[in-house]
């Protein structure tokens, strides 16, 4: 465990950062501020066209795919990692999970661009992009070992802690969670779109929707919580206390870290994710992923973490449990109830999402040999995770993240140039 949190460390707290806003401004500066320039444009194109009737097949099909990728991306870390970097990094974490998003944003814009231009995802524009078999490869066995990791079984883990509370044995919440993911899995990627396509618009408006209720019933106090999350994301713990450096390190690198936790951005996964969609657009592909990033994170986190900071820290310091009893103080007993059911669904729905993302990568290194071994392995992860420790689960999880990254940032600051819009010729 202390090599694990020495390397996480020195990833989280140095190099990545580093990289990771320097990869985001550069393409930022390539895309000419897209996507937030625009933003507007990009709410129409997507959340708008999800309201609009009458869509054909592909369009349809567009959604499926917008539901899987947003299944993999908003599941326990926008609630366990929420309160966790709330534990670890105080209120401030929250203010550089939203620089992560604004990050992400351009990080994934870019990451669609390629993965369309290329074809593939984060593998074809490693391979074909840059030229380099090796580094695809070493992406695609990282990626397969992260779906095993943050898709499966911080997932499963986090559902077995959060059913522990209402006294369900770990030993029955893994069989089950296997049992289910393993009835979903061999239905094929059709049958994976169709379950999130279903599930997600439910749950996350459904737990949106309560969020929004607590919010309301303390509107006065928002206020305080905001200047709160200011002032301890500069480091400022107290009155009086002046400006702690290490504070202030502790909220960003811990933002950071469970913010690319929750919407994956710069990891590689969403062009992975986006690769089989109907539509071969850039724009469109990059526009849909960045949306995910601003629902995932500004959205989702900050509800969550908002709720969050209008209760106390329990004294045992568990995140699940500090959700579950932040809304039980605030709505009753039913709350916590629906927080759990929201908790577990959201896990199975990652589950579901990172699957196609993880065996695509073992296609990429094995071919076709590779889907059932992956399946089996995937299954018994998520059985085996629900036995493990948190703090040693997540920390492993953050290290395949880490490792994870580092081609696909080093891609797109190779591959900057072509991230840029092509120009549209004018027609005299």
């Amino acid at each position: 465990m202390q090599w694990l949190t020495m390397t996480n460390r020195l990833l989280w707290e140095w190099l990545l950062p580093v990289l990771l806003t320097a990869a985001a401004i550069v393409c930022g500066v390539r895309q000419r501020g897209r996507p937030v320039r625009g933003f507007t444009r990009l709410l129409r194109n997507t959340y708008g066209s999800l309201l609009r009737r009458g869509a054909d097949a592909d369009t349809r099909q567009q959604r499926r795919v917008f539901a899987a990728a947003l299944a993999a991306t908003m599941g326990t870390g926008n609630l366990t990692g929420t309160a966790l970097a709330l534990m670890q990094g105080g209120a401030g974490a929250l203010l550089w999970m939203w620089v992560s998003a604004l990050l992400g944003m351009f990080l994934v814009y870019a990451e669609n661009r390629l993965g369309m231009r290329y074809g593939g995802g984060t593998v074809g524009y490693l391979r074909h992009g840059l030229g380099s078999r090796h580094l695809a490869a070493i992406f695609a066995l990282l990626c397969a070992i992260s779906a095993l990791g943050m898709g499966c079984m911080v997932q499963s883990n986090t559902a077995a802690q959060t059913l522990a509370v209402y006294g369900i044995p770990v030993t029955w919440s893994g069989l089950l969670t296997a049992a289910v993911l393993l009835l979903v899995l061999t239905g094929g990627a059709r049958r994976v779109q169709y379950a999130a396509a279903w599930l997600m618009p439910v749950l996350c408006g459904a737990y949106l929707l309560i969020c929004a209720v607590i919010l309301l019933l303390h509107l006065r106090e928002i206020p305080l919580l905001l200047k709160r999350i200011l002032l301890e994301a500069m480091g400022i713990r107290a009155a009086g206390q002046g400006i702690s450096a290490a504070a202030m390190l502790a909220a960003l690198s811990t933002g950071l870290r469970r913010g690319i936790f929750s919407n994956e951005a710069g990891l590689g996964s969403s062009a992975m994710l986006h690769s089989d969609a109907p539509f071969r657009d850039a724009e469109m592909q990059g526009q849909w992923a960045a949306a995910e990033v601003f629902a995932d994170t500004v959205i989702c986190c900050t509800a969550t973490a908002l709720v969050l900071l209008l209760a106390p820290v329990p004294p045992a310091g568990e995140a699940a449990g500090w959700l579950i009893m932040a809304f039980r103080g605030l709505l009753g007993n039913a709350a916590g109830g629906f927080l759990a059911g929201c908790t577990v669904l959201l896990a199975f729905g990652t589950m579901l999402g990172w699957y196609p993302c993880g065996a695509a990568c073992m296609r990429y290194l094995f071919g076709n040999h590779g889907d059932a071994p992956f399946l089996t392995l995937y299954v018994l992860c998520a059985f085996a995770a629900a036995h493990g420790n948190p703090a040693w689960v997540w920390a492993l999880c953050d290290l395949c993240n880490g490792l994870m990254s580092l081609p696909n940032l080093y891609a797109l600051l190779r591959l900057r140039e072509t991230v840029y819009p092509e120009k549209k010729r004018r027609i005299r």
